[in-house]
């Protein structure tokens, strides 16, 4: 899931940073080479923005980039046999299971009061904080405004909306959200009560799982409901289909679409998912930042990257200019919430919960999308899917 919204990686390259001559380098750096495994689409940027304090402190800046469907695996193989990186760059769902391998540091002299609340939650692990998150995402309602002028304040709005529509004829679907896919679904799934992993003082509890809580149980039948109806579209996947050839009012996406969405030229607005059973309809917030490793070969020299340059506005900002993702950090995001657009998925987000972090996590995507898929195929009731789905999961982390 993680790989719809970074994005595909490519093969592994290595670009070092010309060091300058001119300026007097920092004792503890100097001479120092500081690895980053990133992504392929944040790679030049973190060259460019980090090539000046590189060459000021007599430093060597080598971003690799890394397959993103594999670099979680191979930095615990290759971290404790000194072949890994400095820091690491990626989502901050990764971070139990590197914490609980063994493979991360936890972070230090950094202002947690400085940054978005879910910036800190998504990055802690057991109490720790183990990254630096420079930007924070989350899904939102995006609003075919031609076909819906009125922008739905309840569930109850949209429903009708959708109504009017199907029966004129004019929209094929309702609300296009990608098949099977419980991040995108999160939003309709929590506003009918549904929640993955309970919460508490001591953080996540994975005993407390949530996916055929009593509140959705009660509610499931809704859903079968809005498949039936297709206020919910069965069959969509990322490419949007309907909502582009304008046969949808709703579409469920995030930011990573906004380049797509002004390029059709449909009139839009960006909205919160009305509650859907009087529980609000919170989505998943997902947090990216640096990690590091705790086998870094140069980690003075990698805390000092943290604080001096990824923890700047400039170096936040020339991240939000890859994707439209909200600074992590609050002085750069507030310096972009004149674009209505980011302003109103950060609106939403703030709602939002971070998606777990623990390693459980990774044994409840599979069943709970499964459930989804045979919701919308008619192979078995909400009720039925989200139970059977809950069984497995308990099972499978107990």
């Amino acid at each position: 899931m993680n790989t719809k919204r970074l994005g595909i990686l490519g093969a592994i390259a290595a670009v070092a940073v010309a060091v300058s001559t001119l300026v007097v380098p920092s004792a503890t750096a100097a001479g120092k080479t500081l690895v980053i495994w990133s992504d392929e689409n944040r790679a030049k940027t973190l060259r460019e923005a980090g090539a000046s304090w590189a060459a000021e402190n007599g430093v060597t800046l080598n971003v690799v980039i890394k397959d993103f469907g594999k670099v979680k695996d191979e930095l615990i193989t290759a971290a404790p046999k000194g072949l890994g990186p400095d820091l690491l760059v990626g989502p901050h769902d990764w971070v139990g299971q590197l914490a609980a391998s063994g493979v991360l540091d936890r972070m230090v002299n950094i202002d947690k009061s400085a940054y978005a609340a879910s910036g800190i939650q998504g990055f802690s692990y057991k109490g720790l904080l183990y990254g630096l998150p420079y930007n924070v995402e989350n899904i939102a309602l995006i609003v075919n405004t031609k076909l819906s002028p009125t922008i739905p304040a309840t569930f109850a709005d949209l429903e009708k909306t959708w109504a009017t529509l199907k029966a004129a004829g004019t929209a094929k679907v309702g609300i296009e959200v990608p098949y099977g896919d419980s991040y995108h679904n999160m939003p309709l799934f929590s506003g009918l009560g549904g929640y993955v992993f309970g919460v508490g003082a001591a953080g996540i509890n994975p005993k407390d799982l949530g996916i055929n809580s009593k509140a959705f149980a009660a509610n499931a039948s809704k859903l079968d409901g809005y498949y039936s109806s297709g206020l919910i579209s069965k069959s969509s996947n990322y490419d949007f289909v309907q909502w582009y050839a304008g046969k949808a009012p709703y579409m469920i996406t995030g930011p990573w679409n906004l380049g797509n969405i002004k390029k059709s030229g449909i009139p839009y607005a960006i909205a919160s998912v009305p509650a859907v059973g009087g529980t609000p309809s919170r989505p998943f917030v997902g947090v990216n930042g640096f990690m590091l490793s705790k086998f870094a070969a140069n980690k003075i020299v990698a805390r000092q990257f943290l604080t001096q340059v990824a923890a700047s506005d400039d170096f936040q900002l020339a991240l939000y200019k890859l994707g439209d993702r909200l600074p992590a950090l609050k002085t750069a995001a507030a310096k972009v919430t004149n674009n209505p657009d980011v302003a109103a998925f950060g609106a939403y987000g703030a709602i939002g919960t971070p998606m777990p972090n623990i390693p459980q996590m990774n044994s409840v995507w599979d069943s709970w999308g499964n459930a989804w898929k045979n919701v919308a195929d008619g192979k078995q009731t909400a009720a039925a899917a989200f139970a059977q789905a809950a069984a497995n999961i308990k099972k499978a982390i107990s």
